[in-house]
C-alpha cells in the first residue's frame, strides 16, 4: 500500500477487478475526458492489463479511499528514468466523483513519482473543456503546451493542453 494522504491510498492493480475498471472507463462521463474513442471491450481490457503488467515504463494502481474502498485507477505512463519524467493518468469511478478524491489521488500519485521514482517532471494532457484543468492548476501544474485540433473524437476536432509539474515547484 502506498499512502501519502490520510484519506486515499494506492495498491497494485488486481486482475479480479478488470471488469470494474472497464465499466468505469466506459462510462460516458469518464470516457468523455479520455483520449480513447469508443468503448473498451473485455478483450481490449485484458490485453491492456497484460501489457501494462509487463512494461516497466507503466505503473498503474487502484486508487482506494478508506471509507469507500476502490474508487478509481491512476498511474504513471511513459516513465523515462533517464530523463526523470512520466505522464500521469487518473480516473475516478462515477459514483465517487465531485468529492475531492481525484485531487487527493493525484497528489498521492505525484508524491509517489517524485519521492519513490525520483522523477523530476510529471506531465499530463487534457481537452480544453475538461473541468479537471482547474484542479491541475491548483496543484501547481503549469500549462506548458497547446495542440490545436489534436484529437478527432465524436465527429469534431479537440484541442489538447499539456500540463507539467516539476519536483522543485511541488508545494505539497
Amino acid at each position: 500500500m502506498i499512502e501519502y494522504d490520510q484519506d486515499v491510498f494506492m495498491v497494485p492493480l488486481k486482475e479480479k477487478n478488470l471488469e470494474r475498471y472497464r465499466l468505469a472507463r466506459n462510462d460516458v462521463d469518464v470516457r468523455s475526458w479520455c483520449r480513447q474513442v469508443g468503448e473498451i471491450s473485455e478483450m481490449q481490457q485484458a490485453e491492456w492489463y497484460k501489457r501494462q503488467d509487463q512494461d516497466p515504463s507503466i505503473m498503474m494502481f487502484e486508487l482506494h479511499n478508506f471509507s469507500n474502498g476502490l474508487i478509481g485507477v491512476c498511474g504513471l505512463t511513459d516513465i523515462d528514468h533517464m530523463n526523470q519524467r512520466a505522464e500521469f493518468s487518473l480516473y475516478i469511478f462515477p459514483k465517487y466523483r465531485k468529492r475531492g478524491l481525484a485531487q487527493k489521488g493525484l497528489k498521492t500519485l505525484i508524491k509517489f513519482g517524485f519521492n519513490e521514482l525520483n522523477l523530476n517532471l510529471i506531465w499530463g494532457e487534457s481537452f480544453e473543456s475538461n473541468p479537471a484543468r482547474k484542479m491541475f492548476k491548483s496543484l501547481g501544474f503549469k500549462e506548458t503546451g497547446f495542440r490545436p485540433d489534436y484529437y478527432f473524437k465524436n465527429g469534431i476536432f479537440l484541442d489538447a493542453y499539456l500540463y507539467c509539474l516539476r519536483r522543485d515547484e511541488c508545494k505539497f
